[in-house]
């Protein structure tokens, strides 16, 4: 069984297409955001669940997809009792058990509330010491202001969404140093940085680069598989009682992009709620990632 891969990162960040990108590997398995290590327990992830509904829609539509054949309203409300009933349960065990109803495939998870809640990724490392991580990072401009837009969105449709007033550093700048903190208790041979837009420029090649250091096959029908994304299956709209699970953006267009370079700098105010400007804390963090 191949260890699982964990991508850390705070949303909008290109998680939902480089992960399922790396999903589609014939020896890897995708998940949409499952968030399990929010919580020691399913009792203390649905309590997570039942102030943010949306939350729930990835693991219910992976249970439903692995554990029952398919995402079905009728198989997603199955999965929904089950998680109920079954409270007393470790979030690492569930985890297993995908991992088994996968085939023994390594599951690439990119749940973004993993790096803002306090020990979410203790646990990851606590219930599987051989994983590996990647520490995905995009220009904080361009995370605020997509992180901004999408808490809109969610807003305007009725939904609950994180506290109104987001600053930079808390969006940004705080999950990033939480990430290298933990990262840095770690073999530095089990986690990678990536920089989503160089990644994106040129897929190929960097998919090639990510299959050596993970071990798997790099030939060319699996890179071939990887370049679909969209051929994941929570790259759309699952059931009625489910729909999400993943970047909405990501479900409406999920087919992979080219990055091409846009100018984006560090100076300025945000377009997010009071139009605030960077730390200095976070431009000198960002800029020792090698953005300007």
């Amino acid at each position: 069984m191949h260890p699982p891969i964990f991508i850390l990162s705070p949303p909008r960040s290109f998680t939902s297409v480089i992960s399922a990108m790396i999903g589609q590997h014939p020896e890897l398995y995708g998940l949409p955001e499952v968030n399990l290590f929010a919580a020691d327990t399913l009792r203390g992830l649905l309590r997570w669940f039942e102030f943010r509904p949306r939350l729930s829609h990835g693991l219910l539509r992976a249970v439903a997809e692995l554990g029952l054949g398919a995402q079905t309203a009728e198989n997603v409300a199955t999965a929904k009792d089950w998680l109920n009933e079954s409270g007393s349960l470790p979030t690492s065990d569930l985890y297993r058990d995908m991992a088994d109803w996968a085939g023994g495939r390594g599951l690439v998870d990119k749940s973004p509330l993993h790096v803002y809640e306090e020990r979410a990724l203790s646990r990851m490392l606590d219930g599987f010491p051989d994983a590996r991580f990647i520490h995905l990072v995009r220009h904080p401009r361009s995370t605020c202001e997509s992180v901004s837009s999408l808490q809109t969105a969610i807003r305007e449709g009725g939904g609950r969404t994180l506290p109104r007033e987001l600053d930079p550093d808390q969006v940004w700048l705080y999950p990033h140093q939480r990430i290298d903190g933990f990262l840095g208790q770690i073999p530095s041979a089990q986690h990678r940085l990536i920089r989503g837009e160089t990644f994106l420029a040129e897929p190929e090649a960097n998919l090639a680069d990510l299959c050596h250091w993970l071990g798997i096959s790099d030939d060319r029908e699996a890179l071939e598989e990887m370049l679909h994304p969209e051929r994941s299956p929570y790259a759309c709209l699952g059931p009625r009682n489910a729909p999400f699970g993943t970047d909405p953006s990501f479900i409406r267009n999920p087919a992979l992009r080219r990055f091409v370079p846009k100018p984006t700098s560090l100076d300025g105010p945000v377009a997010m709620p009071g139009n605030p400007l960077f730390s200095e804390e976070l431009i000198e963090y960002a800029r020792a990632l090698g953005y300007s």
